[in-house]
């Protein structure tokens, strides 16, 4: 048999003033137990169908809003029953327990402590990536709460509303708070399914992440020219740098990470094989010769299970992902010297040499549905994105040749 719930007199515990109080009766494998709410009446005072108090009683000033609380408990602790049958998991509960997972305190599941076990369940599955992205949000999250963690209750519009605002104070883009607030809402809509969070406290019905358009994140030919035709330093962190930069062009714009795993036995003898982290879709490269060059340097002395370029040294996940993160921001930092120094308008980054493989693909004008496969993208209008921010160009270098 089901368990049950029931708004009740308690019969069972009469009070000084000879009224019972009013409760949320729980049967359970035949067992009962009583959950207590604040109220207590006569039992002249109370209708036990549909269980409310009667307008007779005048305990109490506003009883029609005592009798929708009582309604709301009910239905709040209904809802969470309900959950627990569909999953099976009731079946499995004493009376007992299941009094106390009906007594759990929702505005007291925290935020920080939910989205841990997510965390763990991500590395369990391999999926780093995410799990270092949800670490980051859990981080965003207590930075303006006071480094403290925060029920999922409280985040709130408001809340919402006061980081948005002093994030932007600090002269950051909203792209970089969306990256964060798209995290938060994952997290939440999950904790909302898995019944710690209610949706009624959902905060994102009412506030919009907002966005802004990606920057220019290509540079044409004639920059990736100057960036190749730099007099470095061998071995120096730079050098690396560039030849990181270059490989990732070379090949699609193959993902640092993707660069970072990259194993001997990926490499054969015309192609580069392996499977993208990000999609786990695998991609198949014909080497082409600027790529077999820095193979040749990076490859040189190593067994099939070594990684081709030192970029991850730890052999635990949390400390791969670390590396992965420090060796980006390092990489980066080179790059943008390297634009200033060859006077490249656009922000060099990783990101760069995907986008402008992208963009050149376009510049010689190959189909998007080509360029869209060389990425691997699952869906031409990703490829767009890519591709919108620099139409603007291409039109303005028509208009240039039109007007003379």
């Amino acid at each position: 048999m089901k368990p049950s719930i029931k708004i009740v007199l308690n019969t069972r515990a009469i009070k000084k003033n000879e009224t019972y109080p009013i409760a949320l009766r729980i049967t359970h494998h035949r067992l009962t137990r009583f959950i207590g709410l604040e109220w207590s009446v006569t039992p002249e005072e109370w209708i036990a169908e549909p269980g409310v108090i009667s307008s007779s009683c005048k305990r109490y000033k506003n009883l029609t809003r005592v009798n929708k609380q009582i309604l709301q408990f009910y239905t709040d602790k209904y809802e969470i029953l309900e959950k627990l049958i569909t999953s099976g998991e009731a079946d499995q509960l004493t009376v007992t327990e299941l009094k106390n997972k009906l007594l759990q305190k929702e505005e007291q599941v925290l935020f920080g402590v939910y989205a841990e076990n997510v965390i763990n369940e991500l590395k369990l599955a391999k999926k780093d990536g995410n799990a270092f992205v949800y670490e980051q949000a859990v981080s965003f999250v207590k930075k303006y709460n006071n480094d403290c963690d925060i029920p999922f209750r409280k985040i709130t519009f408001s809340f919402l509303k006061n980081v948005e605002a002093r994030f932007m104070s600090g002269d950051n883009s909203f792209n970089g708070l969306s990256f964060y607030l798209r995290t938060v809402r994952a997290i939440y809509n999950r904790a909302i399914k898995d019944g710690v969070a209610r949706e009624a406290w959902y905060p994102f019905k009412h506030y919009s992440i907002r966005s802004t358009k990606t920057k220019k994140r290509a540079i044409r030919k004639p920059d990736m020219d100057k960036i190749r035709g730099l007099n470095l330093v061998e071995n120096s962190p730079k050098w690396h740098a560039r030849n990181y930069f270059l490989f990732s062009f070379y090949n699609r714009g193959m993902n640092f990470a993707d660069m970072a795993y990259l194993r001997v036995s990926n490499v054969g003898q015309d192609r580069i094989t392996y499977r993208r982290s990000k999609t786990s879709k695998e991609f198949s490269i014909k080497i082409a010769e600027p790529t077999r060059q820095l193979l040749n340097i990076y490859m040189k002395d190593k067994e099939p299970d070594e990684y081709v370029f030192p970029i991850i040294e730890r052999t635990d996940r949390e400390g791969q992902m670390k590396d992965l993160y420090n060796k980006r921001r390092t990489l980066n930092k080179y790059l943008k010297r390297m634009g200033a120094e060859c006077s490249i308008g656009t922000k060099i980054t990783s990101y760069v040499a995907r986008h402008s493989w992208a963009t050149i693909a376009k510049d010689l004008n190959l189909p998007i549905a080509v360029i869209s496969e060389g990425l691997g993208h699952e869906d031409i209008k990703t490829t767009q994105i890519y591709l919108d921010s620099f139409d603007k160009d291409v039109v303005d270098d028509a208009n240039e040749l039109v007007i003379g």
